[in-house]
């Protein structure tokens, strides 16, 4: 397990340059910060995947889960 003490700036920046090179950080990581409690937090780095891929992956639920009925659909829209 790595440590490293980070100094929060006037700006409310963290620099990374201590852990950076450990950790393999590269420009535009993504990375997941948890508090863990008043005085932990953990910071995690996650995947970097492409939105429309993880929609695909975990596409979102419907809320309703019935099949249409079709051929009341066509009437409802030829009968408007």
């Amino acid at each position: 397990m790595m440590a490293a003490i980070v100094q929060v700036d006037k700006k409310f920046n963290l620099s990374l340059k201590n852990v950076k090179d450990s950790l393999n950080i590269q420009p535009h990581d993504t990375f997941s910060i948890q508090k863990v409690n008043t005085r932990t937090i953990t910071l995690k780095k996650i995947k970097d995947e492409d939105p429309f891929i993880e929609a695909v992956k975990n596409p979102a639920n419907l809320r309703n889960k019935k099949r249409p009925n079709l051929i009341q659909l066509e009437d409802d829209l030829w009968s408007a």
